[in-house]
């Protein structure tokens, strides 16, 4: 209400009561300072009305104005960047099938069985090809292929190598290396015997070597000999003779000396008649 006409008011009842406050005052007076007083409200009221509005209601550019006010007084420091955000370390599992390596035995930890056979073996083989490498430079050496057979004996002035099939007796007045099947007895220089089994007596002017493996069914002749195998007959060796620990002799063994490795087995009686000592005279009553 701006002034007083509006208002259901006598207005001489009020002209009444404004005379009674001074004769200058009158209901005109009344009405302008009524009018002042709205405006200077109003005006009051509108500034008070913008200074209560919330702050979520105020315009759009204030807010965006006020956050970058507030970006710019962060500290840099509290602003973390996300490459230092250190990741979580990933540790690489091991496969349920890998093993380290001292679960791995290693080959040679592992023991193998002993095969002397096969060493000992060597040794008369390395021997018999060193023979009849001396044999090629001094002479001449007939070779016994693998494919041949020969039923008959054979006399030789040279060597003979024989790793084919013989049956029959074999002279030669060089060495004789056998790798191959004979059924005879042979008579040479010297005698290497590497076979299954050999059907036959053995004389040799020297040294004589039986693999190991070999059987020899026959009498062994010779001023030395070197038995790995097996021979059922008896030996007469001028010299010394050594029983390999794979040998297994059913017969006498004559010589000069005479060793036995452990594990040989010897069906026979051994003496020591080439030894150049009279026993008897020892036993010989005065």
């Amino acid at each position: 209400m701006n002034n007083f006409e509006d208002a259901n008011v006598d207005k001489d009842l009020l002209n009444q009561i404004f005379a009674d406050e001074g004769e200058d005052f009158s209901l005109e007076d009344a009405e302008e300072e009524q009018l002042n007083l709205d405006e200077a409200v109003f005006d009051m009221g509108g500034v008070a009305a913008e200074e209560n509005v919330p702050a979520e209601e105020k315009p759009a550019e204030e807010n965006i104005f006020e956050e970058s006010i507030l970006e710019e007084a962060a500290p840099e420091e509290d602003v973390v960047a996300e490459e230092e955000v250190a990741e979580p370390v990933v540790e690489d599992i091991p496969e349920e099938t890998a093993e380290t390596e001292e679960d791995i035995p290693e080959e040679e930890d592992v023991p193998e069985p002993a095969v002397p056979s096969a060493a000992n073996d060597d040794i008369v083989n390395e021997e018999a090809r060193r023979a009849m490498d001396e044999a090629r430079l001094n002479g001449t050496v007939t070779v016994i292929t693998e494919d041949t057979k020969i039923n008959g004996s054979i006399s030789s002035d040279g060597s003979l190598e024989v790793m084919g099939v013989i049956t029959g007796d074999i002279e030669c007045l060089g060495k004789v290396y056998i790798n191959g099947n004979v059924s005879g007895g042979i008579v040479a220089s010297e005698i290497f015997v590497n076979t299954p089994k050999l059907h036959g007596g053995l004389i040799s002017e020297g040294t004589v070597k039986i693999g190991v493996g070999t059987i020899v069914l026959g009498d062994v002749t010779g001023t030395s000999a070197y038995i790995a195998g097996a021979v059922k007959g008896n030996i007469d060796i001028d010299g010394p003779v050594i029983v390999e620990s794979t040998a297994i002799v059913k017969g006498d063994i004559k010589a000069k000396s005479i060793t036995i490795n452990s594990g040989a087995v010897v069906d026979g009686y051994c003496s020591l008649n080439y030894a150049g000592v009279d026993i008897d005279q020892f036993f010989d009553e005065e």
